[in-house]
């Protein structure tokens, strides 16, 4: 069926017991006292304006998906689109011929379409959420930890696993007249800007590391190996492109995305933005794309022929259909002004290439633009054929099969709560574990929780993920420890919220430390610090976080452990260097999942993931603003965050973007994690020069091809130049999980736009104690080249550093190894 990749390693799910495991906490747990979550009893407002009501509706006129094909007592089942041995144009194409145009076309432009009574179809909805899980109002579904928590594992096979996961419940509900089958997952653009109010939702800042999510999220999502031959529950990837700005005011300027238009190199363009893009389409292979908010240089992303045509679906040969965000064809109009009248937008809009709005502009204004003679039918059956193929290819119109088996029983399954927790187990990074402080003791006798984070989980369940949890369990830090050791915990929040000033309940939290055994503090943020609509104001803790932390760690017995939950990457500057915190574990945004997180507490598994964040100083919100997408470094058409108006004509300066570009000393680098056992690494080479000859054939190729960016297929067939064996040792005591990072560093790095370092591989192995695991690395022919301030590409000649692993953690027995390259 499914062949890993190199040397992959299948890491499966934990027992269920802990999933199972009585809730046996004396907690003095209290309530969330924010306005914002009593709206909804603990349901956060945010999660309930930003999961769509349209995710939650069942399908119209019947209630459920229908197929006409099925009954040989109608007339349908015997026209040319029933007939699963023709090809899918030829069905498709008499779908489209007996369909009226405007009772049944036009309104099937808009998302949540019409009945289609001359083919015997009840309406069907396409927007459907599952980033986390399937959201639906009519059943419990899995939840998964956010991907900003996932994408730290650097595991394919566990990204992979999740797809499948989600898109096999997404199937059974379908099955059951709960769903549909097309669903607005993943989101792959990058977290290439700290302040992003949708950081939670995306696997990291790197290209390479995005696309290899979005690549193996959708094969699972997609393709079931029950049935190779449908699609399980189509996947769309989100949201292209460059859309990394939520709503901000800084440095005198208002911005949202509804009307913001990036300024962006090519260079940037196509070597950091599109890259994760083409990865999920010509890999991933995946079904949908959604068009973003935002232009591009001035060009409305679902009015750009360029992005969506001539990049998407003639460059990377995309096979699928393209759906505007929620009221982005509308933005075009009435916030980016693109267009002078509606009718023009409409014809701007399908003619770029996009074939469903969601949510109605298109279809309100399509006979309008008709009667202009704007648009034309041949047109909106172009839109509509794509629509149509995709519903063909997940068996809609086609005899039962193996798909239309699955069912709810398989939908929250033990399997399921298994794969779930173990994913927060993967993924969850030690950042700082001082004198071996973790893992704690087992046997551990009183544990005090302490900090606004205590009981987050209940209000990040439901956004973009489901609305109800399987069992409807909530699970909390506080039932973390309880599985896994004996102790009587007690929960303080000790700051009421993670946005609150309030310092009034510092000094209980200070007593529950002094009378603890243990202290764990929970920290950070949540969806009142940044979620869709809202980017974060700052990336350090509020002045109430930082006293609660410095104080309880003064008072308690012994150095504490900080947990920090944040899809913001938070300066923990000071948090490093106090010696009253012992260890420090980065969680991400983990939802009901933490109560995978006792395993890594108390040494049942070891850490092992890797963050996939740049932590920057704080002065780095104050030096970039948020509306600079430039991701190399230089001065910024932007004033500085700091200035609030107050700059004149002076503006601030870019320092760079992620691990590539950003030229300051970061806190916590990308890649950076620790382990409770230590590891060596002796990699061997093929060769330590080598010629750029394939190279340059692969770029000619493309050139001749007309081709912007070179063909995956064709990188997937060449012969890598050079590849490396890395001898993983485990030289500790403990049967660990490491992960092996490769980079390279090209000649001229960090001069006239060449990367500082390049992520080009990396694969998670298990290695038990005091033996040697071998991992296979290479870097494709691209990772050989450079991109111009045009797009264009030119291979690079001269020393290369090739790393393996991340400097910073060798001081603390992490495997390290660096070596030379040369190229001609």
């Amino acid at each position: 069926l499914w062949q890993p990749p190199r040397n992959a390693v299948f890491l499966l799910p934990k027992s269920v017991e802990t999933q199972k495991r009585a809730y046996r906490t004396a907690q003095t747990t209290q309530p969330h006292t924010n306005p914002m979550y009593s709206c909804f009893g603990h349901h956060f407002l945010f999660s309930a304006l930003f999961v769509p009501t349209a995710a939650f509706s069942r399908q119209k006129d019947g209630g459920v998906l229908n197929n006409p094909c099925l009954d040989s007592s109608n007339q349908y089942h015997t026209q040319p689109w029933c007939d699963p041995t023709l090809d899918i144009d030829l069905r498709v194409k008499d779908m489209l011929s007996r369909m009226d145009l405007m009772t049944e076309k036009i309104p099937n432009l808009n998302t949540g379409g019409s009945p289609i009574k001359s083919l015997g179809l009840n309406g069907y909805n396409w927007w459907e959420e599952a980033s986390s899980g399937v959201s639906n109002s009519y059943a419990p579904t899995t939840k998964f930890a956010f991907p900003i928590t996932t994408g730290m594992s650097f595991n394919r096979t566990l990204w992979k696993l999740t797809g499948r996961q989600i898109g096999h419940e997404a199937r059974a509900l379908m099955n059951a007249g709960k769903a549909g089958s097309t669903f607005w997952a993943p989101v792959i653009n990058l977290a290439r800007e700290p302040r992003w109010g949708r950081n939670i939702e995306v696997p990291g800042e790197d290209p390479y590391l995005v696309g290899e999510y979005g690549e193996y999220f959708v094969q699972g999502f997609e393709r079931a190996p029950e049935d190779p031959g449908h699609i399980q529950a189509s996947a769309c990837c989100k949201h292209y492109a460059a859309n990394s700005m939520e709503h901000t005011t800084e440095g005198g300027q208002t911005h949202t995305r509804h009307d913001f238009s990036a300024t962006i190199t090519q260079q940037d363009l196509i070597d950091s933005y599109l890259a994760p893009f083409q990865s999920c389409v010509e890999k991933g292979k995946v079904t949908g794309l959604m068009c973003s908010y935002n232009a591009i240089n001035g060009v409305p992303s679902c009015a750009s022929p360029w992005l969506l045509e001539e990049v998407a679906r003639k460059d990377w040969g995309f096979d699928g259909y393209i759906t505007s965000d929620c009221d982005a064809d509308a933005d075009v109009y009435r916030n980016h002004h693109y267009y002078k009248t509606a009718e023009e937008t409409v014809e701007g809009v399908l003619k770029a290439g996009t074939d469903v709005d969601c949510t109605s502009f298109v279809g309100t204004n399509a006979e309008s633009a008709l009667e202009k003679k704007l648009i034309d039918e041949e047109l909106i059956d172009q839109r509509l054929a794509n629509l149509m193929k995709v519903r063909i290819r997940l068996g809609h119109f086609d005899p039962v099969g193996p798909l239309q088996k699955f069912a709810m029983d398989d939908v929250c399954s033990d399997y399921a709560l298994a794969l779930a927790t173990n994913g927060v187990v993967q993924s969850s990074t030690l950042v700082k574990n001082t004198k071996g402080m973790l893992p704690l003791a087992a046997a551990t006798k009183k544990v005090a929780i302490i900090g606004p984070n205590a009981n987050l989980s209940r209000s990040t369940t439901s956004y973009y993920g489901p609305r109800t949890p399987c069992g409807g369990n909530y699970w909390v830090l506080a039932d973390a420890v309880a599985a896994y050791s004996g102790a009587d915990v007690s929960v303080t929040l000790g700051v009421p919220t993670v946005l609150s000033s309030d310092i009034s309940g510092i000094a209980a939290a200070v007593a529950a430390a002094q009378d603890a055994d243990e202290v764990i503090l929970a920290v950070g943020t949540d969806l009142s610090w940044a979620h869709e609509e809202h980017d974060a104001q700052n990336i350090t803790f509020t002045q109430a976080q930082a006293q609660l932390i410095e104080q309880v760690a003064t008072a308690a017995r012994k150095p504490v452990v900080m947990l920090t939950y944040t899809a913001t990457p938070l300066d923990i500057s000071s948090q490093l260097v106090n010696p009253k915190i012992g260890a420090i574990l980065h969680v991400g945004q983990p939802s009901v999942t933490i109560l995978g997180v006792g395993e890594l507490l108390f040494g049942k598994t070891s850490p092992a993931g890797r963050t996939v964040q740049t932590i920057y100083p704080s002065s780095y919100a104050d030096q970039v603003s948020i509306f600079d997408f430039n991701m190399r470094p230089g001065p910024s058409a932007f004033p500085r965050p700091d200035c609030r108006g107050g700059c004149g004509s002076s503006n601030g300066t870019n320092p760079g973007r992620t691990h590539r570009f950003y030229t300051g000393q970061p806190v916590v680098p990308f890649g950076y994690g620790l382990s409770y056992s230590t590891f060596s690494y002796s990699p061997k080479p093929t060769a330590s020069t080598v010629s750029l000859k394939p190279v340059r054939e692969m770029l000619d190729t493309s050139l001749k091809a007309s081709r912007t960016f070179p063909s995956a297929e064709l990188l997937k067939k060449a012969a890598p130049l050079v590849s490396y064996t890395v001898n993983v040792t485990n030289t500790g005591t403990v049967d660990a999980d490491d992960v092996v990072l490769g980079f390279l560093v090209p000649p001229g790095a960090g001069k006239d736009g060449v990367a500082l370092q390049t992520l080009f591989g990396f694969e998670r192995v298990h290695v038990k104690a005091g033996e040697t695991v071998s991992v296979f690395l290479y870097p494709g022919l691209t990772d050989f080249t450079h991109t111009k301030l045009d797009g264009s590409k030119v291979s690079l000649a001269g020393d290369w550093t090739v790393k393996f692993g991340v400097k910073e953690t060798e001081a603390h027995g992490q495997g390290y190894a660096e070596v030379k390259l040369t190229t001609y």
